[in-house]
């Protein structure tokens, strides 16, 4: 079991893996050098020293990098550090939880899977069923696609908020196909599913949450209607009028041109998917906002332009 920096105790011994956030190296009043570092997990951050170094133990990894780490924590006046013995780049068969390393979603991964299954088994138009399939055929976008976050900053941005982010979307587009009969489930629904599929591709999410040289050129909405049309060719017979619908509900998911939409919602259903995004996302920020502190008040939101009331009403 990995030893969360939270949990750090004078005295104890741990071997674990963190990120390594900052590296220096430097000079002791001894003329050896030693290794100023700065550790990361999931629950905070820790000064490291590594003594008497040697070009070895120097390039043995990198700023960034996730280490493999075997030390003691001592406290002294600067707090809690860990006096590292060992220090060393994880590699690709190190077991390692990325969970642990870096912020995420606060709900169970299978949890929201089994959920996530539920939703594309409930949707009975053929073509839009194959679509998904399609997408999600490679074990490696499926894998991407749960465990990406929906944001640099803002919401959901934590390793899965991409997932939960997309099942509260679909989750609001659900219950608005139950007030308006004359939507189309199907095409909503499926547009919740993908409207920001092409996350999987805009963020860098190893040792932080970054974007992708993608990411930062095109922008996930490009991104996704890249990855939908690209499916939407290998199947056979997909409606004309279905992929054009389908694809303008990604294209105009944000609502407005400001807000990175190339265009305005222009179909019922787009309409609504993208106030079903906006609730969602909005929603995640006040989440937040309420789990970070006890105050009555939060300080002025640069997203929402206002201070947000934060006490909960007694039932």
């Amino acid at each position: 079991m990995k030893t969360m920096l939270r949990e750090l105790k004078p005295g104890a011994r741990i071997t674990g893996y963190y990120i390594c956030a900052q590296k220096s190296v430097r000079t002791a009043r001894n003329g050896n050098s030693y290794l100023a570092l700065k550790l990361s997990d999931a629950s905070g951050t820790v000064e490291a020293r590594m003594w008497d170094v040697g070009p070895a133990e120097i390039e043995a990894f990198e700023a960034k990098d996730i280490v493999k780490v075997q030390g003691t924590v001592v406290s002294n006046e600067y707090g809690l550090q860990l006096k590292l013995d060992r220090i060393r780049a994880a590699g690709a068969d190190d077991d390692y939880q990325l969970e642990e390393l870096l912020p995420a979603s606060p709900r169970d991964l299978q949890e929201m899977e089994a959920e996530f299954a539920a939703v594309r088994e409930s949707i009975t138009n053929p073509h839009l069923k194959a679509l998904l399939d399609a997408v999600f055929a490679s074990e490696v976008d499926y894998r991407a696609f749960c465990e990406a976050p929906a944001a640099k900053g803002v919401h959901h941005n934590y390793i899965h908020g991409l997932l939960e982010h997309t099942l509260g979307v679909c989750r609001v587009a659900d219950k608005l196909a139950e007030i308006y009969p004359e939507i189309n489930r199907d095409l909503l629904v499926a547009g919740a599913v993908l409207h920001d599929v092409g996350k999987t591709l805009e963020f860098d999410y190893t040792t932080a949450i970054d974007y992708s040289d993608r990411g930062r050129l095109f922008g996930h909405i490009v991104l996704g209607e890249r990855i939908i049309s690209r499916a939407v060719a290998e199947l056979d017979d997909f409606p004309q009028e279905l992929e054009l619908q389908l694809v303008h509900l990604v294209l105009a998911h944000h609502g407005e041109l400001e807000y990175g939409s190339p265009q305005q919602p222009q179909t019922l259903e787009a309409f609504l998917l993208h106030h079903a995004d906006n609730i969602d996302a909005k929603a995640n920020i006040f989440t937040k906002k309420r789990a970070g502190t006890d105050d009555d008040w939060s300080e002025y939101d640069r997203v929402l332009g206002r201070f947000l009331y934060l006490k909960r009403a007694e039932d």
